[in-house]
């Protein structure tokens, strides 16, 4: 645990419709500081006009597992599973890197996972997550080519697979 976090451990609930405005802060911050390095400005504007599609992040917070990490009060980091094999959102505040919050959050998403009975998980992860993919296991699958408006941004789908859940060891055929 890193100085920072001691004082503040990192607190984890699921999301609310009330969060969406602060979820996006972080989404928008998080593309435009930790992401500057892989990715130009243009691609960063094109890639946090995401948050105008207000019915996406309603539909994700309402119908996905969908997490948030807090630290003294204030949102550190959020992710999300898909229909329990897909990560869909994982955003940690450029504030709170390496303190075990983007960690935390994902732990909680596998173990949802193999829970649920999920076989593998995919993600489409950018060029700055993809080392924190890697650490977790996962092998780039392809490299995705988006065009959004115009601008080309490249990012990865990645695939993991997943142990047999207790639950499903113990399952009888039917």
């Amino acid at each position: 645990m890193s100085p920072d976090t001691a004082h503040y451990p990192i607190e984890i609930r699921p999301a609310r419709k009330s969060d969406m405005a602060g979820l996006q802060q972080l989404y928008c911050q998080t593309i435009e500081h930790t992401c500057k390095q892989d990715y130009n400005e243009a691609q960063r504007t094109v890639w946090k006009q995401g948050t105008q599609n207000e019915q996406r992040w309603l539909d994700a917070i309402e119908n996905q597992y969908f997490l948030i990490a807090e630290i003294g009060n204030a949102i550190a980091g959020f992710g999300s599973l898909l229909n329990s094999c897909y990560i869909d959102f994982m955003y940690t505040s450029n504030v709170h890197l390496r303190k075990g919050v983007a960690g935390t959050i994902y732990h909680l998403l596998e173990k949802e996972a193999i829970q649920n009975g999920a076989a593998r998980l995919t993600s489409d992860v950018s060029l700055t997550a993809r080392p924190f993919f890697e650490k977790q296991g996962y092998t780039v699958m392809k490299t995705n080519r988006n065009l959004i408006r115009g601008i080309e941004i490249i990012n990865y789908r990645m695939e993991k697979s997943l142990p047999v859940s207790p639950d499903r060891l113990n399952a009888t055929p039917i």
